[in-house]
């Protein structure tokens, strides 16, 4: 199987590391958020979490290098070189084995970073590098962004909101005018969806005799291409465009890159039950009647989805640019949420929201940054609060069921592999992965 020297996400808020609080309409909802008017609310660098989110616990546990360490500054400056492929993407990998790696001031960090790039290697890889130690790269680009949505047949929030297909092509352009090398197998990650049925309102279909009745999603395919007429008149509807956007990204991606296909390994994540977030759940907030209707609404075609997307990843349709066999994964996120929520006590989590303003605790944190962290006690609520993200300990699970998923297919993931990830994953007690997995 692949030892993976590159990671590429694409999605939306749950992978974010700052790319919508960067985009122009991200510092309106910011704006909006500070004046009490609602908006987006993230953290002060840029996640839609109390602290890290989930791709930040991935990368650490791959690499055994931080992004979220010291204070904001750093993490910012940190975060920034993983935003683009362009902008420094390498991070060195350390052994298990070896300790911490020491700080530096952080104006010196922040200086390594902006040099990234001229060497080709990161700051500590290189200085390993002259010393005659190998030095094992791992790139990591994440371009998802808050809000985003899969679809694109139609424009929701007058148009607000990126779509997958945007950071596919960012990637394939920045991919092209890269000037390291950009080699070995790829890991392409896609976590996104649920924003096409929450923010977006996407409603399922109205009743059609012509629509098919199965979650296979061949018959879907044959429909789309038989009923052309209907499909336009459903504009805005249903879940299977935003499955086939999934489609069309994979092999748009082997499509750019036809001599680098044979390199490229996909792993998509299905969609989480919108009863797992707290605005979802009874006797939440104010309006739970309202949101008690809405998830009725939205959870039936978030089921189509994952149906439609499971069936895609078994069977994907021959084609030119089809991902290679067993290169092109499921992931079931919606069934281990499930499962963490049967026993939320189990996995030391409570089943609330985080109070306004949790702040972001460092690790480790740099001088005039709290040595303990001050909100320890609102940490294991289930989400942050705007009651629809999940909190730091919520997104650690997730990552570390991700991980699980990655290593039980067999790849190698920096320096996370079957025999190290049995050594050191967190938590060694509970289930990893869900009976029948």
């Amino acid at each position: 199987m692949a030892d993976f020297k590159n990671l590429v996400v694409l999605g939306d808020s749950m992978s974010d590391i700052g790319n919508k609080w960067t985009w122009p309409t991200g510092e309106m909802g910011r704006l909006l958020n500070a004046l009490g008017l609602g908006g987006m609310r993230v953290n002060e660098t840029g996640r839609f979490s109390d602290g890290r989110n989930w791709t930040d616990f991935l990368v650490e546990w791959a690499t055994g290098e931080s992004i979220m360490w010291g204070n904001k500054d750093v993490t910012l400056a940190a975060s920034s070189q993983h935003r683009a492929l362009t902008g420094g993407a390498e991070m060195w990998v350390s052994d298990w084995e070896a300790p911490p790696k020491e700080k530096m001031d952080a104006k010196a960090y922040i200086k390594e970073l902006e040099e990234r790039g001229t060497s080709g290697l990161s700051g500590s890889a290189a200085a390993a590098s002259a010393k005659g130690k190998p030095a094992k790269i791992f790139r990591y680009v994440n371009y998802a962004m808050g809000g985003a949505i899969a679809t694109r047949d139609w424009t929701p929030k007058a148009g607000a909101l990126t779509t997958l297909d945007e950071q596919v092509e960012s990637y394939l352009s920045q991919r092209r005018k890269y000037t390291g090398r950009f080699d070995g197998p790829t890991l392409h990650v896609i976590w996104i969806g649920l924003n096409d049925f929450i923010t977006a309102k996407r409603p399922d279909y109205p009743p059609s005799p012509t629509l098919p009745a199965t979650g296979l999603y061949a018959d879907w395919l044959a429909w789309r291409q038989n009923h052309p007429g209907e499909v336009k008149g459903l504009s805005g509807k249903g879940a299977f465009p935003a499955v086939a956007e999934i489609q069309a990204s994979v092999e748009k991606i082997n499509a750019a890159f036809p001599d680098r296909a044979q390199d490229h390994h996909f792993m998509v994540i299905d969609l989480p039950s919108v009863y797992n977030a707290c605005r979802f759940m009874e006797n939440m907030r104010k309006d739970t009647a309202a949101k008690v209707e809405e998830a009725r609404i939205i959870e039936p075609v978030v089921v189509s989805y994952n149906t439609l997307l499971a069936d895609l990843l078994a069977n994907w349709p021959a084609g030119p640019h089809a991902p290679q066999p067993d290169h092109a994964r499921y992931v079931r996120m919606n069934r281990w949420m499930k499962e963490i929520s049967t026993d939320l006590a189990g996995w030391g989590l409570e089943k609330d929201f985080q109070d306004p303003g949790v702040p972001v605790f460092y690790t480790p944190p740099l001088p005039g940054e709290p040595q303990k962290d001050p909100a320890r006690a609102s940490r294991n609520r289930i989400t942050t609060s705007d009651l629809g993200h999940p909190s730091e300990m919520v997104y650690r699970l997730i990552a570390r069921y991700f991980t699980t998923q990655v290593v039980k297919a067999g790849h190698t993931l920096g320096r996370i592999d079957a025999n190290s990830w049995r050594t050191h994953a967190p938590d060694q007690e509970r289930p990893f992965g869900l009976v029948g997995d």
